[in-house]
């Protein structure tokens, strides 16, 4: 049954910059409701058995066009994009342009998309959300609908977690875009609004989740300036251009790695800040908050939060401050000052641990983000929190700023006319995606059966005991001739990992946030032959760890990973840069009794029980271990998904309120 699809483009009919909005005005039983009747899978797509007969409608087309000369084919792309320049792409259409994409895709860069791919690519053009395994090609499989919009004059969106991703991709299949006449640009934190401007006129744009919002909000605060009254009546006057976006709307967004993007990362909002130009914290009294808060006992005067980063004055904590802060002056005379900038300097120093959660180089604090392991140079903590922590690690002090606009990624990805995305493990958050942000989730089957051995997860008694007997396992991998990936949370037990290694003479590299500009380098060599390499979740999502062939002939590539990540889909990333594409492949949880979401997640009579279990099975495996883990895992993705709703919630609130006083974000 033929059937057609309607998008949505610049224009008279939208505008020149349209997105959704149909979410703003509608209560969330109706957002609900809306999103289950707008994003039904079709039954062709429930499945690649009943989408067979639009893979054979797709290999009869490439079959014509496969003969033409190159004049041919150019007139077949110009007679293509005439036809999808209409409201609703027609099903022949899409046909013969998925049958172009893949001759295109031959041609320029010697790969075949088989027809998993092309399936998957279909979803993603419908507005759906795929599963596809590490290693089937989601990267390429992204051409397809991106190319079909952009043909269509629909401004393209491909988002991915992070910055060497967005350059790896626009890169490599630049080629295909140029095949079909078509320009792509990428969108890099350290580009000015000119290169931005420029990147986003491109037919397809690359760029991260973090970068698109940032720009959505400096878009909408600069025209909201040009809107306001003596503003506009100004410049009509003065004849002055008024201000051009830098984005052409929000009309087709293709997120890979969606549940990193649209999940991990939804839990704070993204803020828009600009530099204050008044001292809100001076040096002078973050070193006093400091001293203030060293010198306070935990239990009497605070009590600490970990789960929520929150630390809490006592009665008698707000007595002693009250008293010890009598002769300062100014806003020290201000209970809630006193408060908030001893609570500050405590979240500062006992709740933000370096390489952990920030990394001190170049005399600079830079964050690290959890779930990638990559630095954060461009984010800020409010409130004069960085500040705190500047001063704390005698770092260069950096310009203090405020907040002026504000937007949760549940908001803005939800504005997009056509939302889908992609990722390996998405499919234990597709309730709350779906729920969220609207697209279901379709499970790709592999082209070539799994080939990777998943060995039963171990607990050591200690981290000593633990790098003792990885150490053993490695070295009987290298004997054999494999290559290990070792994979860390925490840039410090990445370190402290290395540190073991070097002692004992086991040669390795190692890639955390410190070697970020080395990424590309080290993963090109993580795949020959007894090569050993000690990495944080940079080495995760989107990675390709290609090994040698006789690497392949020993067994492939070994995944050891050495500590609980926040989400088991995480590690199940870190699981998926083995046995990739058919090769073999092994991997392994390899914990400790001190890992610190064991340690912070169970409570004291299960983690009693798990050390008697570890004990007694002299740091081995078995399923009650295994459970006891999961659960202080699980406990850990409830509480981020409570956090998730909060925002979503809040968000809302914030919105029916300015649209109420004429506000905006």
């Amino acid at each position: 049954m033929s059937q057609t699809l309607a998008v949505a483009r610049p224009g008279l009919r939208l505008g020149l910059r349209p997105e959704s909005t149909a979410s703003l005005s509608q209560s969330e039983f109706d957002a609900v409701i809306a999103r289950w009747l707008n994003h039904r899978v079709v039954p062709e797509l429930r499945s690649l058995r009943k989408f067979r007969k639009r893979l054979q409608a797709i290999d009869e087309a490439e079959r014509q066009v496969g003969g033409l000369d190159l004049v041919a084919r150019n007139c077949v792309v110009i007679s293509l994009r005439e036809s999808l320049a209409g409201k609703r792409l027609e099903t022949s259409d899409l046909v013969q342009a998925f049958a172009l994409i893949r001759l295109a895709m031959e041609q320029s860069l010697g790969l075949r998309l088989h027809d998993e791919q092309l399936y998957a690519g279909w979803c993603l053009l419908t507005g759906n959300c795929i599963e596809m395994q590490t290693g089937e090609g989601k990267t390429v499989t992204a051409v397809l609908p991106a190319i079909v919009m952009a043909l269509a004059g629909v401004p393209v969106h491909v988002i991915t977690a992070n910055e060497y991703l967005v350059q790896r991709d626009c890169r490599e299949l630049n080629a295909v875009y140029q095949w079909f006449g078509l320009r792509s640009g990428i969108v890099l934190a350290e580009q000015d609004e000119s290169e931005r401007r420029s990147a986003y006129a491109c037919d397809i744009v690359y760029c991260t989740h973090q970068q698109v919002v940032f720009d959505y909000l400096r878009d909408s605060r600069a025209m909201e300036k040009h809107r306001r009254g003596i503003t506009e009546k100004i410049r009509n006057l003065l004849d002055v251009e008024p201000y051009t976006p830098l984005l052409r709307g929000l009309c087709f967004a293709i997120v890979d790695e969606i549940d990193s993007v649209l999940i991990d990362d939804a839990r704070t909002p993204l803020i828009l800040a600009e530099i204050s130009s008044s001292e809100d914290l001076s040096m002078a009294d973050a070193a006093i908050a400091l001293a203030m808060a060293r010198g306070l006992e935990e239990g009497l005067h605070y009590t600490l939060r970990h789960e929520l980063r929150q630390a809490h004055l006592s009665k008698t904590g707000l007595q002693v401050i009250r008293e010890r802060t009598q002769q300062l002056s100014g806003t020290w005379q201000f209970e809630r000052y006193r408060h908030e900038r001893i609570s500050q300097a405590l979240t500062a120093l006992y709740l933000y641990r370096p390489d952990v959660d920030y990394l001190v180089q170049g005399g600079r604090v830079e964050l690290i983000d959890q779930s990638t392991g990559r630095p954060t140079p461009q984010r800020r903590l409010q409130h004069g929190l960085h500040r705190i922590l500047e001063v704390k690690e005698r770092c260069n002090v950096g310009d203090e700023s405020n907040p002026v606009s504000s937007l949760s990624f549940q908001r803005f990805f939800t504005r997009y006319h056509r939302l889908c995305g992609m990722s390996g493990t998405v499919w234990e958050a597709r309730q709350e995606l779906h729920r969220v942000y609207g697209p279901r989730v379709v499970s790709v089957p592999t082209a070539q059966k799994s080939l990777r051995k998943i060995i039963p997860t171990r607990v050591a008694v200690s981290r000593k005991t633990q790098l003792e007997l990885v150490a053993r396992q490695i070295e009987q991998l290298r004997s054999a001739g494999r290559s290990v990936l070792i994979g860390t949370r925490t840039v410090q037990l990445s370190d402290q990992t290395s540190q073991y290694l070097s002692h004992i003479g086991i040669e390795h590299t190692v890639l955390n946030a410190r070697q970020d500009t080395e990424e590309a380098s080290v993963i090109s060599q993580a795949g020959r032959k007894a090569q050993v390499t000690v990495a944080t979740n940079m080495a995760g999502r989107g990675t390709d760890i290609k090994p040698d062939p006789e690497v392949i002939e020993a067994g492939g590539l070994h995944v050891i990973n050495l500590e609980m990540n926040d989400s088991r889909r995480i590690d199940r990333q870190l699981h998926g840069r083995s046995a990739r594409q058919g090769d073999p492949g092994s991997c392994q949880d390899f914990l400790s009794l001190d890992d610190e979401l064991i340690v912070k997640e169970l409570n004291p009579l299960l983690y009693s029980l798990l050390s008697i279990l570890v004990k007694a099975s002299g740091s081995g495996s078995s399923l009650l271990i295994t459970a006891l883990i999961r659960s202080a895992q699980s406990k850990v993705e409830r509480r981020h998904h409570e956090q998730r709703l909060a925002v979503s919630k809040g968000q809302t609130r914030l919105q029916r309120a300015l649209a109420i006083g004429g506000g905006s974000e």
